[in-house]
């Protein structure tokens, strides 16, 4: 009999607090749509922003449900941060407290990116065309990283990570390529000058193999009137993901010379450093790149 009445109380005990925590998503961008349902196909119903906490609800895939108050919708998972939450916290000893403190500052120091608040942003990307041009592909593997990985199947993720922010953000996004296709230059700025494009960004991976130990992101422009957007890509590409600075730079670059709308051509990070590539292929990596590219625009479009 006692063992039964063990048995039920853990039981209880085990109900008790599925029903007391319970996950809530803090919204980590400003202006994120809200959608009906689980996919970008569904009408916006709402916007959230930075620091906003809402109860998490269901989710499907990278969809999550979240409780509005007055409703329900959904948000993408790369805009959240899920934590758990009670109405009721157990009481623990100073001791079990201070460690899980200490133990929180050792997480937080460890973050290689900046926690810095999006900027609040006036408007959204809404009417803008923005053409992503994930470098190299096919036969044109780019370069080979420490890893054997290759240029062409990073700067695809990268371009569908930021494709589906700037997405979340209001913008029309067209890629040069979605699959692993080889594409020329020419038909690239083609496409940008066709779409008639408010920016077109060329995304790419550096690599010195005769150099291991470099590092750092940059930024390449042709045309002058490019600079100003330059500049303010770059810094919040640094702001975002705490990378050594290279700067921005004016090169005569076939794809951004040939483009005969304002465009970039971006190095995200050299994968000939051993470190570095291992950075870069992370997804936290991946979300502070697009939030600081997103940061530049916003205040691009407002100059």
């Amino acid at each position: 009999m006692r063992r039964k009445i063990i048995i039920t109380t853990l039981a209880l005990m085990f109900l008790i607090t599925a029903v007391i925590y319970a996950e809530e998503a803090t919204i980590i961008g400003d202006n994120l749509n809200v959608r009906s349902g689980p996919g970008t196909e569904y009408d916006v119903i709402h916007q959230v922003n930075t620091d906003e906490t809402y109860t998490i609800l269901e989710q499907s895939e990278e969809w999550i449900k979240i409780d509005l108050n007055d409703g329900e919708g959904w948000v993408h998972n790369d805009f959240i941060e899920v934590s758990e939450s009670s109405t009721d916290e157990p009481s623990i000893d100073r001791a079990t407290q201070e460690e899980a403190t200490n133990e929180e500052k050792t997480n937080v120091s460890e973050n290689t990116y900046s926690k810095q608040k999006d900027s609040e942003y006036p408007y959204s990307l809404t009417g803008k065309v923005i053409v992503l041009d994930p470098g190299h592909g096919g036969r044109d593997v780019g370069a080979i990283g420490v890893s054997t990985n290759v240029e062409s199947d990073y700067t695809l993720k990268t371009a569908n990570v930021l494709k589906r922010m700037l997405e979340e953000h209001g913008a029309t996004v067209v890629l040069t390529r979605d699959t692993d296709r080889y594409v020329p230059l020419t038909s690239r700025s083609s496409l940008s000058n066709m779409q008639n494009a408010d920016v077109f960004m060329s995304i790419h991976y550096n690599s010195t193999p005769e150099h291991p130990s470099a590092r750092g992101i940059g930024t390449y422009y042709y045309n002058e009137r490019d600079q100003l957007l330059a500049s303010y890509v770059q810094e919040g590409l640094i702001g975002y993901t705490g990378f050594r600075d290279r700067g921005i730079h004016q090169e005569s670059l076939q794809v951004l010379r040939i483009n005969h709308r304002p465009g970039l051509l971006l190095e995200l990070g050299f994968i000939s450093n051993e470190e570095e590539e291992r950075e870069v292929g992370t997804h936290a990596f991946l979300d502070a790149a697009s939030r600081g590219i997103v940061q530049g625009l916003y205040r691009y479009f407002a100059h």
